[in-house]
């Protein structure tokens, strides 16, 4: 089996000493020590630490990554989670593509000084204000608790996220809307919350969706 040290591993998978040392520190990623005390990663470790990162770029805080990796049904939740990430990804990669090509047909357009072509500048402004729906709540509850009164502001602002948002279980994948009170005090993090499914009467990190336009 091979082994890795902290520094091979921190080369192998790109990031600093330091990064490992401090997982190490909280739990993450712990590596086994040789009998001359030497600290060793193996192979599981490497995708451990990959896992790690991935989730970590998607916005989880190490806290949360931690209580995942170590719930019982980490595997559920994790290919849940990498689900919705991945039709994110495809989305955003979607959108990014057909803007892309509006914008070259106005830009050859103006080329040829011809007449602007109205339903692909009409195409390019919706393209240009089509943002993923979850964004747009996050946003509200950003900017919105700037301009206005903190405390009376959060909490309208957080009813109407809760009305935008719904929850898919990773034991059994229902999709769900938790009571306010229950979703509102649950643990949670950007993409997750430590919910009870009303299915299957689990408790575990459901995974955070847009809710569709009839749910809505």
């Amino acid at each position: 089996m091979s082994t890795y040290t902290t520094g091979e591993l921190a080369k192998h998978v790109g990031v600093s000493v330091r990064t490992i040392q401090y997982y190490d520190q909280r739990g993450l990623l712990t590596p086994m020590t040789t009998a001359g005390g030497r600290r060793e990663y193996t192979a599981q470790d490497i995708e451990r630490l990959q896992l790690i990162l991935v989730l970590k770029s998607m916005g989880l805080k190490l806290a949360v990554i931690k209580d995942i990796l170590n719930s019982p049904n980490a595997t559920d939740v994790l290919q849940l989670l990498l689900t919705e990430q991945v039709q994110r990804l495809r989305q955003d990669q979607a959108a990014t593509t057909t803007q892309l090509k509006t914008v070259i047909a106005v830009q050859k357009a103006l080329a040829v000084s011809g007449p602007f072509p109205l339903e692909s500048i009409h195409d390019m402004d919706q393209l240009m204000t089509n943002q993923q729906r979850l964004r747009q709540v996050h946003g509200k509850l950003i900017i919105g608790g700037l301009v206005m009164d903190a405390i009376e502001v959060a909490g309208w602002l957080t009813y109407h996220y809760f009305q935008a948002v719904r929850y898919r279980c990773p034991n059994c994948h229902t999709v769900f809307q938790p009571r306010f009170k229950q979703a509102f005090w649950a643990g949670h993090h950007l993409r997750t919350r430590k919910l009870t499914c009303p299915a299957c009467g689990k408790t575990t990190y459901c995974v955070e969706v847009a809710a569709s336009r009839e749910q809505a």
